[in-house]
């Protein structure tokens, strides 16, 4: 049986921010506690803020990468933390990066001091910066080349796949107020949403905005003036107010920013193989970077199809997010086309024109061919299947 282990270090960051003063994290100290699967960090914080924003990234190279997942966390972490000595961070290793043996382990603890926005409860920050968009693997896709450096503007996203729960409580909060967003179907409340097309999930991305006091994204024309609620628009880019701070589908490119965790030049968003331990897919034992055996997830073949997974079920990525890979299909904003030599460098938001939007992601029904981070499908924006679902991003 594997243990956890944690070796101890001692790190500290500065972040400077726009300030003259930026706040100082310094004697950071990180052990397992023994006997269990929780690590302690200690840490010192000089600020000339009242409080800050503490962040924890962990390192399982050295400090050469910082991927390793560091979601549960209690503590002085996250907003409002005040300045002093010895602030305590407990992390649940157990349930982050259960059964594995790091070795050469470092902590880094970053402090903010308001020049970069936290993220919204139940959504991962997504720092602002290039990311090499597409797969050079020999049983890629065309649509996947060339490889290029991107660069996407900061941005959150959920966690999770939206659930079956969290998709009615808005569906029918939207319906009292004007949306006609389909009710959607589930294997069960927790279990992603699925069984929705494209125009259901925008709308639905605007009546969670105005359900929680935000600005909706998708308006019914370039006016931006009538917020979309209901039928099959044609959505144009222009259609969208990108600087709202409302609920959106992610472009293509946030999306694979985003399921890359931070890495780069891999198939999946943990490494170049893949088994039901990562994730929920097809394992025919037909590709040779699928381990193991078995078709549909044994552990989830139970019933009638969808053979879905719980939401959250699968360690997270390098950024906190949970089912980048296999489960539901997720739409994205954008049209479907073969344009990676042309896109544009910054922000991305797919063609002017064409039938088809993107989903990103595989699922539960497909190989893992379809679960690298690279692999683009799409689909007519009107079609529902019991493998299409989503997960919202809003900017920052």
């Amino acid at each position: 049986m594997k243990t956890y282990l944690l070796l101890p270090c001692v790190f500290f960051l500065t972040l400077a921010g726009l300030r003259a003063d930026p706040p100082v994290v310094s004697n950071v100290v990180a052990s397992q506690r023994a006997g269990t699967k929780f690590v302690d960090i200690y840490y010192n914080l000089a600020a000339s803020t009242s409080t800050v924003a503490i962040s924890v990234q962990l390192s399982g190279d050295g400090g050469v990468t910082y991927t390793l997942p560091a979601v549960t966390l209690t503590g002085a972490v996250g907003a409002g933390v005040a300045p002093g000595t010895g602030n305590h961070i407990v992390w649940d290793a157990g349930m982050d990066w259960n059964g594995q043996l790091v070795q050469n382990c470092q902590v880094r603890v970053a402090a903010n001091d308001g020049t970069t926005q936290a993220p919204p409860p139940g959504m991962a920050y997504i720092q602002a910066g290039p990311f090499q968009m597409g797969d050079n693997f020999a049983e890629g896709d065309t649509a996947e080349l060339p490889v290029h450096n991107v660069q996407v503007s900061a941005f959150a996203m959920d966690v999770n796949l939206v659930t079956g729960a969290l998709w009615a409580s808005v569906q029918q909060w939207g319906a009292g107020n004007g949306y006609d967003c389909a009710t959607g179907l589930c294997k069960g409340t927790n279990h992603p949403v699925q069984t929705i097309n494209w125009y259901d999930a925008v709308k639905w991305c605007n009546a969670r905005s105005q359900k929680e006091g935000l600005t909706p994204c998708y308006y019914t024309d370039a006016t931006q003036t009538t917020v979309y609620k209901t039928g099959q628009l044609d959505l144009q880019n222009a259609w969208v107010k990108w600087s709202a701070n409302g609920y959106r589908l992610p472009t293509e490119a946030e999306w694979e920013k985003a399921a890359r965790g931070g890495q780069v030049a891999l198939r999946f968003p943990w490494g170049n193989t893949i088994s039901h331990t990562n994730a929920n897919f097809i394992n025919d034992g037909g590709e040779s970077y699928a381990t193991g055996t078995g078709s549909y997830d044994p552990t989830w073949r139970t019933g009638n199809p969808p053979y879905t997974t719980p939401a959250g079920s699968y360690a997270p990525n390098g950024y906190g997010l949970r089912d980048m890979a296999g489960n539901v299909y997720e739409w994205c904003w954008d049209r479907y086309g073969v344009y990676y030599g042309a896109s544009p460098a910054a922000d991305p938001q797919g063609l002017a024109a064409g039938s088809n939007r993107v989903l990103r992601g595989g699922s539960w029904s497909t190989y893992a061919y379809s679960c690298r981070a690279a692999n683009r499908s799409r689909a007519s924006p009107g079609s529902t299947d019991n493998s299409y679902g989503l997960r919202c991003a809003r900017g920052l």
